[in-house]
């Protein structure tokens, strides 16, 4: 097909310009102004409340601030804190120790009942 021009316009001298890429980056900056600015009013118009947003566990988790004593008077209790936390910890991990062991034995036991199982077969 012969290429038709689309305008009369184009073809005459002078009445047509190309758009530069400085023509598109002024639109691209005026569409970015007006955006922002709606983006600040929608913000001005929501109310703060940031102190009601958020999650409870973050709330009950903050760290809260009473008086305590410092120095030597701080020691024996930060120290039976961290003992009784060690405590809890190995306390656990014994119980995780066990329970595998108690899971080792009945899986070997399982084991040995396949084994019994395929000699009664062979016999």
């Amino acid at each position: 097909m012969v290429d038709r021009p689309t305008s009369v316009a184009k073809s005459v001298e002078g009445l047509h310009q190309e758009q530069s890429a400085l023509d598109r980056a002024r639109a691209l900056r005026d569409q970015f102004a007006h955006a922002q600015e709606q983006n600040n009013q929608k913000q001005a118009e929501r109310p703060r409340e940031t102190e009601k947003d958020g999650s409870q566990m973050v709330k009950d988790d903050r760290p809260v601030l009473r008086p305590t004593p410092s120095g030597p008077m701080r020691q024996m209790p930060d120290r039976q804190a961290a003992v009784s936390k060690l405590e809890q910890e190995h306390d656990s991990a014994d119980a995780k120790i066990e329970a595998a062991k108690k899971a080792q034995e009945i899986f070997k036991a399982r084991q040995q009942q396949d084994h019994d199982l395929d000699r009664d077969r062979e016999r």
